[in-house]
C-alpha cells in the first residue's frame, strides 16, 4: 500500500507493544525508531526491520514523510516530546499518564488544539473484549443506575524497578496510583461516561517501600533513597449525580493478592465485576442480578481478549484516515490527571479537595 501511514515509534520499551499493534494494521508502516539505548534500539529495528534509526527525538521528528509517532517515554517526557511532534505536524499517540504534572498535561492538550493535530491517550485496557462486554452492559442500561464502583489495582510485591525513574517523582510524578490507578480511574470513568467529580479524598502511604521491601524481582533496595512515592494510595469520589467511586491501588502490601486489577460495578437493577488476576484474558466477567427474588450469577463466555495495545493503535489510526476524534481522548486523559492531582493533594493535605 503506496499510501500507508508513515509511522515513528519514540522509546522501545514499552513501545515494543505499540510497534506490534501498527505491525498488525496493513494500513501503517513503521519507518523509524528511536532510543537513547544504542543497543536496544538497534536489536529492536533489526528484529523488526526498521530502517531509519534515532537516538535523538528532534532528529527523528525532522524525518521526510512522517506523519505520525507513538510516544513511549518515562512520564516527565510525555509533555515535550508530545508537544514538538505536535508542532511539526504530526499526530500523537502517547502512553498513559498523558503527563507527569498536571501543568504538563493542560499544554498538551493545549498544543494539540493549536496545531489541530491528533493527541491520543493510551488507555489500552479499554479495548479488551472484557471491558467492552461491559461498555455493551453500560450502553444498554442493564444494570439501572449505577450507584457505586469499586475499583483497583494490587499487587503483593511489584515495585517496579526501585531506583529508576518508575520510583522518583521528579520524573514519575507519582507511584501506583499514576502508575497503574490511571488505568482503573480511566475505566471506571469511561464505563460511567466520564461523569463529573465534585469532591475527592484521598490518602498515600510508603510502607513497605520505606523498609527497601515490596521489589518486582524480590530484592531488597535503599528505601526512600529508591522510592520516594506512595507504594499504596486510596481515595473516595462523590460524583454530581450522586454516585461513588472507591479505589485502592498498590505495587506492594501484604495481602492474597498476585498482580490483580478490578471494576466492580453496583446498580440499581444489577451487578458486575470484571476481575483480572495476572493478566487473564479470559472468564474475567461475573453478572449478579436476581430471578423469581432469588440471587443469580451469570459467567458469560466471552472470546479471548487480543492486545489492548493493538485496539488502541487500530483506533489512532483509523482517526488519522477519516479525522474523527479519538474515544480515548487527550481531554479524557486530562480528565484523569485532574483525579490524579486532587487525590495527591488530599492526600498531603489531610483534606477533601472540591472539584466543582
Amino acid at each position: 500500500m503506496s499510501d500507508r501511514i508513515k509511522i515513528g515509534v519514540i522509546g522501545v520499551g514499552v513501545g515494543r507493544a505499540h510497534l506490534r499493534g501498527y505491525l498488525a494494521c496493513p494500513e501503517a508502516e513503521v519507518v523509524a525508531l528511536c532510543d537513547v539505548d544504542e543497543a536496544r534500539l538497534q536489536a529492536v529495528a533489526d528484529e523488526y526491520h526498521v530502517p531509519h534509526r534515532f537516538t535523538d527525538y528532534k532528529e527523528m521528528l525532522a524525518l521526510g514523510g512522517l506523519q505520525a509517532v507513538s510516544v513511549a517515554l518515562p512520564n516527565d517526557l510525555h509533555a515535550p516530546v508530545s508537544i514538538a511532534a505536535l508542532e511539526t505536524g504530526k499526530h500523537v499517540l502517547c502512553e498513559k499518564p498523558l503527563a507527569s504534572t498536571l501543568p504538563d498535561a493542560e499544554a498538551m492538550v493545549e498544543a494539540s488544539h493549536r496545531t489541530g493535530k491528533i493527541l491520543m491517550i493510551t488507555f489500552n485496557y479499554r479495548y479488551r473484549t472484557d471491558a467492552r462486554f461491559l461498555k455493551g452492559l453500560m450502553s444498554e442500561n442493564r444494570l439501572g443506575r449505577v450507584y457505586h464502583v469499586r475499583a483497583g489495582w494490587v499487587r503483593r510485591c511489584g515495585i517496579p524497578k526501585a531506583g529508576s525513574w518508575f520510583t522518583h517523582k521528579e520524573k514519575s510524578g507519582g507511584g501506583p496510583l499514576i502508575d497503574l490507578g490511571v488505568h482503573v480511574l480511566d475505566l471506571t470513568m469511561w464505563l460511567l461516561g466520564y461523569p463529573e467529580v465534585v469532591t475527592v479524598s484521598g490518602a498515600t502511604h510508603n510502607a513497605l517501600a520505606s523498609l527497601g521491601k515490596g521489589a518486582s524481582n524480590g530484592l531488597p533496595f535503599q528505601g526512600v533513597q529508591d522510592c520516594d512515592v506512595e507504594d499504596l494510595a486510596v481515595a473516595f469520589l462523590r460524583l454530581r449525580n450522586g454516585s461513588t467511586i472507591s479505589l485502592e491501588i498498590s505495587w506492594a502490601s501484604y495481602s492474597s493478592a498476585s498482580d490483580d486489577y478490578f471494576v466492580h460495578l453496583m446498580g440499581a437493577q444489577g451487578g458486575a465485576e470484571l476481575t483480572v488476576h495476572n493478566y487473564a484474558r479470559k472468564d474475567t466477567v461475573r453478572l449478579f442480578g436476581d430471578l423469581d427474588g432469588q440471587p443469580t450469577e451469570t459467567r458469560p463466555r466471552l472470546p479471548e481478549t487480543p492486545s489492548g495495545h493493538e485496539g488502541a493503535v487500530r483506533e489512532f489510526l483509523s482517526c488519522i484516515r477519516t479525522g474523527a476524534k479519538p474515544t480515548a481522548s487527550a481531554e479524557n486523559g486530562l480528565t484523569i490527571m485532574r483525579l490524579l492531582d486532587a487525590i495527591y493533594r488530599s492526600a498531603q493535605s489531610d483534606q477533601e479537595i472540591r472539584l466543582s
